[in-house]
């Protein structure tokens, strides 16, 4: 999530577990099943821009296996821009030894 460590140190965003429910219905439209399970939530405190009033919340769910795949991206992506460096810091040296 983009920026959450300042927004969160700035008040403007929490998390927190809710149960959420999702039904199955018959074709009578009766409740066949329900389904309740936890989600994990980031919600963002939003305001009215002009006006500076507050609005609903936003609401992002999240599992934990779709945040460990984006840390595992940033990772890989980190470990791109290293090599890439590594390449840009050896030309650097070979080119001032000219």
């Amino acid at each position: 999530m983009h920026n959450y460590k300042a927004l969160k140190s700035a008040g403007k965003v929490s998390v927190r577990k809710q149960e959420a429910a999702a039904a199955v219905y018959n074709d009578d439209g009766s409740i066949k099943t329900q389904d309740v399970r936890e989600e994990l939530q980031v919600v963002c405190k939003s305001y009215n821009s002009q006006t500076g009033v507050a609005q609903d919340d936003i609401v992002m769910v999240y599992t934990l296996s779709e945040v460990e795949r984006e840390i595992d991206r940033c990772k890989e992506e980190v470990a791109t821009l290293q090599a890439q460096q590594a390449e840009w810091e050896q030309l650097e040296t070979d080119l001032k030894a000219l």
